[in-house]
């Protein structure tokens, strides 16, 4: 078996993967350990539904860009991976999701384990899954990551292992990225269709951190922070044509649409 940044390949794979390792390079880079220090940074996550309408039950509904009037009665994202990047390091986003991709058409799915490329300490350790129905902020866990400076923030949405936080007990989220289920009309339509989506491809993206919109780092060796990140309910069927695609193409589209989303605020917070 082969490794590649935390991702486990089955040997047949490699001189594939060998392209990819090229494009994560960062991740056998040695460098020394950071300073231990008593400041944190504490994650966040949130939903921004400001078109969203709310349904019974707690359900939501939606009017895609197409005309497609959605509303959805269950739904979880799996957040795999919370992460700072300091701002001499840019790791590439989208490594995982190459990894998916290749993977996916050389061989039976391997077990996923979600990384940017780097090790970092900022990292949250535990896939978190999350109810789309339920819009409260919910903590994201508490890293202690010693004394960096930090530029970005690294937020990854891939499979659920069986050590998942918040694993439904109704539906298997075990391999699964993303699972939304609920009812599509058609543009001018009368008629409620169901659907179910789910999909195990993972996406991630690497964002600035901000504070009220401008551009900021982050000192951790003087500095404790919240590092909010916010995504979209609204835009999640962007693009979606639930009378033409197929499952599948439907899944990556709400997984872009989520990753597309995603905005990272930063708040200092004072030392206690």
């Amino acid at each position: 078996m082969a490794r590649v940044c935390g991702y486990t390949a089955p040997t047949a794979s490699r001189f594939v993967l060998a392209g990819v390792a090229a494009i994560a390079a960062g991740c056998s880079r040695g460098s020394a350990p950071p300073v231990r220090t008593d400041h944190t940074v504490r994650y966040v996550l949130e939903w921004n539904s400001s078109t969203v309408a709310p349904g019974s039950g707690g359900a939501f509904e939606v009017t895609n860009d197409l005309g497609y009037r959605v509303r959805v009665t269950r739904g979880y994202v799996v957040s795999r991976d919370l992460e700072l990047s300091p701002c001499a390091i840019k790791p590439p986003p989208t490594v995982a999701f190459l990894l998916e991709s290749i993977e996916s058409l050389l061989a039976p799915r391997p077990a996923y384990a979600g990384h940017t490329g780097i090790a970092d300490p900022s990292s949250t350790k535990i896939a978190q899954v999350e109810s789309l129905l339920d819009v409260q902020p919910h903590a994201g866990g508490t890293v202690h990551p010693g004394a960096q400076t930090y530029c970005q923030a690294y937020y990854l949405i891939a499979r659920a292992d069986r050590d998942a936080s918040g694993l439904p007990a109704e539906i298997d989220m075990v391999d699964q990225s993303v699972y939304v289920e609920g009812t599509f009309r058609r543009p001018g339509g009368s008629a409620d269709e169901p659907f179910i989506v789910k999909t195990g491809v993972a996406n991630g993206t690497l964002i600035n951190l901000t504070a009220g919109g401008a551009a900021v780092r982050l000192n951790t060796g003087t500095q404790s922070a919240q590092v909010t990140f916010r995504r979209s309910r609204d835009t999640l069927f962007n693009r979606v044509d639930f009378a033409t695609m197929a499952e599948k193409r439907i899944g990556r589209e709400m997984l872009q649409n989520l990753i597309s989303s995603v905005a990272v605020e930063l708040r200092v917070e004072p030392d206690a």
